[in-house]
């Protein structure tokens, strides 16, 4: 039958092969009671080890339905434990391996490639400020990303300090290389759609996913640089020192999942009403929109007016051509008349979870469906008053923002310290040094737009290098403090506070010809400068921004600021004649009124306004108060 010898062996060698074969699989089926399993319209042998219940993700993304290899790959059809993990992905959804797991065709290709453009993928904003500040490049506005700062072979002191200190929480990194603010998180994908493997939690082998992100998985990341996430709960980071031995900055301290202690104080309304992060921020916000955006302000897309008014951008749902969006609307079962009219981000996308009704607008929470009604922005004398049009929401209603400056970063050869980049600890460590951190009202800076919103303490640090150059840094940074009151701050909080003015804290003195400012704790060198200050009173050049065109107010608009403070004793009411036209007010002053005011004409062709250059007041006993409290002030008797 056979004609050479040759092809016989081969011939018993294979059945020999196949003997075996079936005979170390009936074993395992014995030992395990199955064999191969389907998964979906595909078959599986992942399925044969990984039998219990608590490794299935569940959901859409039940086992059942996907398997294992679709999204964490390796050799679905091996034997051995060994072959069928190579090549496996522990951590789906991985930015590296992205593209043939998340974003592989039939799943979410569409979501995959936007995460990859957006700011909590590439970090530019952060990479850009800090090299900035280290003299490594002209702007703050570079498009290198955080994953080319990890990459470099021959890191600049600015990119070691980013590998040190800041590469960390992107989500290019995998889970065992993360900052200790996010351990538990997954990196990519999961990062926000897997749960996290929080501490105490019953061992859980596969957590499950699913679409729907609570403010967990935001909390870590957002609970550095500007503290955004704990502002929103309502806590406030401080410095273990400021606890012992005079005691807490507050009367509630609390540790963060990492071990950092932090007071506690109100939430941001939105908190307390039980809206989630996501309720608010857009998939373009979170998951990018395909374009690289440089800093965070630029990719978000929803501002206060977006929801409150008054001018807010609206069209019907018929108009409406974003594909995320509809999708996002058909998981959840839901749909929208063509007529019905929606709300729009800044760069059109649909508010889908904001809806008209009979007396206005309501929010459906996206993590509970609760229904929360939207209040409008009244139309009050607050809101109409002249001098205004320039605020920003944030910059009445801002009730608090964490503030740093005593801070002092220096390198350390003697020391390591973990490196992001090579995700091992490497010779070289930079250490932070504080005497505490704050919460208080926050300080107002001005966009280049012209736009007043809230200014935090972004760079108030001293830098001491490797090669032991020192650099000394004075800028704040625009900040959304997330940490938005019932109460909008008072017109004294801004127009009598030297804080507000970007002054730091201090006294402030309106008694002479020229108002006056005294530091609390002035700086080494310029007694007029605070040592949590931005700028000085009526400086020649505004302090300086982490932003192109971003500044403190000039003294021009210091000027105009305490003019209205002078008069906010005598004249308290909102409704009061002389807020109607403040301007017009001033040019009716006059010798006989009942102020006593020393006004000076304004340089400048055929100007007739005046600005007050003092007015005559005297203090309480009660004393100035400090830490941007209005000063509490009386009428002299002058």
């Amino acid at each position: 039958m056979f004609k050479t010898p040759s092809l016989v062996a081969a011939v018993l060698a294979a059945l020999l092969g196949l003997l075996v074969a079936w005979g170390h699989e009936a074993g395992r089926a014995r030992g395990i009671g199955k064999g191969l399993e389907p998964a979906g319209a595909r078959v599986e042998r992942c399925l044969t080890c990984h039998v219990k219940a608590s490794e299935d993700p569940g959901g859409s993304h039940a086992r059942a339905a996907l398997g294992c290899a679709s999204c964490h790959m390796g050799n679905p059809l091996a034997f051995e434990k060994e072959r069928a993990h190579r090549g496996l992905v522990r951590e789906a959804g991985e930015l590296s391996t992205v593209a043939f797991t998340c974003g592989r065709e039939g799943c979410h290709p569409r979501e995959a490639a936007r995460v990859s453009s957006s700011l909590m993928a590439r970090g530019s904003g952060i990479v850009a400020v800090d090299r900035w500040v280290f003299g490594e490049i002209p702007s703050p506005d570079s498009g290198e990303t955080i994953q080319e700062v990890l990459a470099a072979a021959r890191p600049t002191p600015g990119q070691i300090h980013l590998r040190k200190l800041c590469g960390g929480c992107h989500l290019g990194t995998l889970r065992g290389n993360r900052d200790d603010a996010i351990a538990g998180n997954g990196s990519g994908c999961a990062a926000c759609h897997v749960a996290l493997h929080a501490a105490g939690d019953p061992a859980r082998p596969h957590p499950p996913i699913a679409a729907r992100v609570g403010d967990d998985r935001c909390f870590g990341c957002h609970s550095r640089s500007g503290r955004i996430s704990l502002s929103y709960e309502g806590l406030a980071e401080i410095e273990p020192q400021q606890i012992a031995p005079s005691g807490a900055p507050c009367a509630a301290v609390t540790k963060l999942p990492d071990g950092r202690p932090a007071c506690r104080h109100e939430p941001d309304v939105h908190r307390a009403a039980g809206m989630s992060c996501t309720d608010c921020h857009l998939h373009t916000d979170l998951m990018g929109d395909g374009t690289a955006h440089t800093h965070k302000e630029e990719q978000v897309e929803v501002t206060c007016e977006t929801c409150h008014g008054p001018a807010a951008a609206e069209a019907n749902w018929g108009s409406v051509e974003d594909p995320i969006t509809r999708d996002l609307l058909r998981l959840r079962g839901e749909s929208r008349p063509p007529q019905e009219r929606i709300r729009l981000g800044r760069r059109g996308t649909p508010l889908w979870n904001l809806r008209p009704t009979a007396s206005g607008w309501a929010l459906a929470a996206k993590l509970d469906s609760r229904i929360l009604p939207v209040k409008p922005t009244p139309s009050d004398a607050n809101h109409r008053m002249k001098g205004h049009a320039r605020l920003s929401c944030r910059a009445c209603h801002a009730a608090s923002a964490p503030t740093c400056s005593t801070c002092h970063t220096r390198f350390d050869p003697g020391k390591k310290q973990w490196d992001f980049g090579a995700g091992r600890e490497t010779p070289g460590a930079w250490i932070e040094d504080s005497e505490g951190f704050g919460f208080a009202p926050p300080a107002l800076g001005v966009r280049a737009d012209g736009a007043i919103v809230p200014a935090v303490p972004g760079m108030i640090l001293d830098i001491t290098s490797a090669g032991g150059t020192s650099s000394a840094h004075r800028l704040f940074a625009p900040l959304e403090p997330h940490s938005t009151g019932k109460r909008a701050r008072t017109c004294e909080s801004c127009h009598r506070s030297s804080v507000a003015l970007g002054l730091g804290t201090g006294t402030l003195d309106l008694e002479g010809e020229e108002p006056g400012f005294t530091p609390r704790q002035p700086t080494a060198g310029n007694p007029s400068l605070a040592g949590d200050g931005w700028t000085t009173l009526l400086a020649e050049k505004p302090g300086l921004g982490t932003r192109i065109g971003f500044r403190s107010l000039d003294a021009t608009e210091q000027r105009r600021v305490l003019t209205v403070g002078a008069c906010l004793p005598c004249h308290s009411s909102v409704a009061d004649p002389i807020w109607r036209d403040f301007r017009v007010s001033l040019l009716r002053l006059s010798k006989r009124s009942r102020c006593s005011f020393r006004a000076r004409r304004a340089s400048g062709r055929n100007q007739r306004s005046k600005t007050v250059a003092a007015a005559h007041w005297r203090r309480t006993d009660r004393g100035p108060t400090e830490e941007g409290n209005p000063l509490r002030l009386t009428r002299s008797n002058r």
